[in-house]
């Protein structure tokens, strides 16, 4: 699979989610532990990736820097 954004979730042996890896513009651009507004900004495109925590659900989102 070719996808230009992507998500890997790492989880130990008994499911606890670690970390996120993140692929953004076709290239793995790091990784953020599994913890409530972690982020990594893309080199690239400047849009940055964060994990967020609700009651019993966590969202990952993207939101697009402007350059300077």
């Amino acid at each position: 699979m070719n996808y230009t954004n992507d998500y890997r979730v790492n989880q130990k042996n008994n499911g606890e989610v670690i970390s996120v890896e993140v692929t953004c513009c076709s290239k793995k651009i790091g990784e953020m532990r599994f913890k409530d507004d972690s982020s990594i900004t893309c080199p690239d495109c400047n849009t940055v990736h964060r994990i967020k925590f609700h009651h019993n659900h966590f969202h990952i989102t993207q939101e697009k820097q402007n350059e300077e």
